[in-house]
């Protein structure tokens, strides 16, 4: 079963309804932001004329597109978008020519709870795994299986981002550039070019919006299997319209820097709580409940 599945079964059909509301709700939330943040990088680099509406509904119905297929045809297609991150991560590797690996230096110079209390900052990029919560059921494959394919693509999520970040610090001058830096990345392969490709920049964020649909596809996609888990729907398809509508009244609501920290900041703690804590909880609880059957029945 899935977890909007288990919850009711766990908590009981009142309390495990609300539970499945808060977390199509969540879900809804941090899609937004994600629209939002995507919004907000276009007005900056390739349309700042053009009204931040517009290109959210473009990507919402490009998004709403994908998920209305079934799952196998969703996972084709990310399948088939995934070596644009070999393709990124060539553009960034061809920057490093220019670093200065002294930047990383003093290495360890910080204690273990400063790092943790800095980790918050990246818990929302590595937000994502949570889909195989909902999804494992579809997928046909034995339990080790499904346990190798997400810890692997946890692992290379992992590296990929740990790269990203190391390249940014050796690039620019840790205590001074990239504080200043809004998006160091593209600043750092907007100073390179190409005799085919001039403004590496742009060709870089072509590919980055595919891959941010593939995430505001995510979030669609578990926000509708919420509700229609609630409203005891078959087809989570229908709902995607509302999903989409809500989404895009939320990600107008923040503008600009302050506002996307502010809502970060909002969202920072609710992450761990949907993610993590609330699924191990009812892990235990389900173990506590099992071990309750089983002394019945001696």
């Amino acid at each position: 079963m899935s977890l909007y599945q288990i919850i009711p079964k766990l908590l009981g059909k009142v309390v495990g309804k609300i539970l499945i509301l808060c977390y199509a709700l969540y879900f809804m939330i941090t899609g937004s932001l994600v629209l939002a943040r995507y919004s907000d990088i276009l007005d900056k680099w390739i349309l700042p004329r053009t009204p931040n509406w517009i290109t959210m509904v473009l990507i919402l119905f490009t998004c709403i597109y994908i998920v209305s297929a079934s799952l196998t045809s969703i996972a084709r297609f990310y399948v088939l978008v995934s070596p644009i991150l070999f393709v990124l991560f060539v553009l960034i590797a061809y920057a490093l020519k220019d670093a200065n690996f002294l930047y990383i230096f003093p290495i360890g110079n910080h204690s273990i709870l400063t790092i943790l209390k800095g980790s918050k900052e990246a818990a929302f990029s590595m937000l994502g795994f949570e889909l195989f919560l909902f999804i494992h059921p579809h997928v046909e494959s034995s339990g080790n299986e499904k346990l190798v394919a997400i810890t692997t693509a946890n692992i290379f999520v992992t590296f990929f981002y740990t790269f990203l970040v190391v390249a940014a610090l050796v690039y620019f001058e840790p205590n001074l550039d990239i504080g200043l830096t809004p998006e160091p990345l593209l600043y750092m392969i907007k100073a390179y070019s190409f005799q085919v490709l001039e403004r590496t920049d742009l060709f870089f964020l072509s590919l980055w919006l595919v891959i941010v649909a593939t995430s505001i596809a995510n979030w669609l996609l578990l926000s509708a299997m919420g509700l229609a888990s609630l409203f005891r729907k078959k087809n989570y398809a229908r709902l995607l319209p509302i999903v989409a509508g809500i989404n895009l009244i939320l990600a107008l609501i923040p503008d600009q820097g302050r506002d996307f920290e502010n809502f970060n900041h909002f969202l920072g703690p609710t992450h761990y709580i949907f993610i993590g804590i609330i699924p191990v909880l009812l892990l235990i609880l389900s173990w506590v409940l099992s071990k309750k059957e089983v002394m019945k029945k001696i």
